[in-house]
């Protein structure tokens, strides 16, 4: 499916626009680069996501921006538990400087989870993704949200569950989730 987010940036209205697909087939996730320690061709059914920019409306350091993403990690022994045993927050990171998952002019963000069931029979996957204003001379060295949206999946041992819905983030999520990114 695709989405589309509309946000200000340097008081210039821009649109994100969001693929967010379950995978068909492994190639069309890249997977067979990244060299990971299993099939590759176990990650179809899982959730892929690509946001980019719609045409945006600005030039040079006016389009410096950056994505964060918070993922939540609900864990269960059993695929049949009601009770969570563990819930973590950890911080999603690929781009040479922490927090950020990317970083850019304009920074365009890809992801393709996958097989992060580890030693748990169930697990509830959700990633919390933020694009934000990093710190520059542009915003008063300070880190401002712009838009954000949630996505995620479920697993257990039987394989995919399901894909959650994508929702749309206000800055009362950003705000409420700064403390496991900062």
């Amino acid at each position: 499916m695709k989405y589309l987010i509309p946000f200000q940036l340097r008081n210039k209205e821009n649109n994100i626009v969001i693929e967010y697909n379950k995978m068909k087939n492994a190639m069309e996730s890249g997977f067979e680069a990244l060299n990971v320690p299993f099939d590759v061709n176990q990650c179809i059914g899982y959730p892929m996501i690509h946001a980019y920019f719609d045409n945006m409306n600005l030039n040079g350091y006016k389009r410096y921006c950056g994505w964060i993403q918070l993922l939540r990690k609900e864990e269960y022994n059993t695929v049949n538990q009601k009770e969570t045993v563990i819930t973590t927050y950890e911080i999603d990171y690929c781009a040479p400087i922490k927090p950020y998952f990317c970083i850019g002019f304009p920074a365009e963000l890809f992801d393709a989870p996958c097989n992060n069931l580890g030693k748990n029979e169930k697990l509830i996957w959700t990633a919390y993704t933020y694009l934000v204003d990093p710190p520059s001379r542009m915003n008063d060295n300070q880190m401002i949200f712009l838009a954000g949206f949630s996505w995620g999946y479920t697993e257990s041992i039987n394989g995919v569950e399901s894909i959650l819905d994508l929702n749309i983030l206000s800055e009362e999520d950003w705000k409420m989730h700064q403390k496991y990114i900062l």
